[in-house]
């Protein structure tokens, strides 16, 4: 019996797939997402004016890149299942995902002793987009809006580049490292100390997803640390 193989990926699959990936980097959402927020003196700096604002900016990003995955992958003829968005197995993913927040909350005191000893003048107590939450409906608005944008709109994003790289460019483990570094340097406003922490979270999230093969686990994790981060800022951190 002869079993039919699958055609090979072309140059042109190879560069479509970069294409794509390139396209749901965050780049062009973000450059469209800040214009009007940004057609005035203050320029980008007004992003950052109070929490209502910047999560405006955050979320119109988020629909613009859930946008163009919807048209990539009706393109494609492909479905969110095909990377991972199932509710198979979904009480264990879901453990897994809670099970991976104090790896999280550990990494970052670790991160945060190391700079505070190693490189004092780049460490930060705070993460200084908490310091525009001023009242509780800026404590909601920012964690409905961490939810969305990273708990959803970065996993989903992160599946589907990695899913592109072990397809068309170089494997998972490709994909997974340079992703990690450029999610990392996103996070540029948390300065050295938070891209260190946001590259090796994503480094985490990547890994679970691609063990588990379920969007749930890194979904569920991201935004169980994001709503615990936000509230434990929030509630005990010192009076403002």
């Amino acid at each position: 019996m002869v079993v039919e193989q699958p055609p090979g990926k072309t140059w042109m699959d190879r560069f479509q797939a970069l294409f794509e990936v390139i396209l749901l980097a965050g780049l062009i959402s973000s450059l469209l997402a800040s214009l009007p927020f940004t057609m005035n003196e203050a320029g980008r700096e007004s992003l950052f004016a109070n929490v209502r604002v910047l999560s405006g900016y955050i979320l119109l990003e988020s629909g613009i890149t859930f946008l163009l995955l919807f048209f990539i992958l009706k393109a494609h003829r492909e479905a969110l299942r095909d990377f991972g968005l199932s509710w198979r197995r979904w009480r264990s993913n879901v453990i897994w995902g809670l099970a991976i927040v104090p790896v999280l909350f550990s990494l970052n005191l670790v991160i945060a002793l190391l700079f505070q000893i190693f490189f004092p003048t780049h460490f930060m107590d705070r993460n200084p987009l908490i310091d525009l939450i001023r009242t509780p409906q800026d404590l909601g608005i920012f964690v409905g809006t961490a939810l969305i944008a990273g708990g959803i709109k970065e996993e989903l994003q992160r599946a589907f580049i990695l899913r592109r790289f072990q397809s068309h460019l170089g494997g998972a483990g490709l994909g997974l490292v340079l992703w990690s570094t450029v999610f990392g340097l996103g996070h540029y406003v948390q300065g050295a100390q938070g891209v260190i922490a946001a590259a090796l979270f994503g480094l985490i999230f990547g890994i679970a997803y691609l063990a588990r093969g379920s969007l749930i686990v890194p979904v569920v994790a991201h935004g169980a640390y994001d709503t615990a981060a936000l509230l434990g800022s929030w509630f005990f951190s010192s009076p403002r």
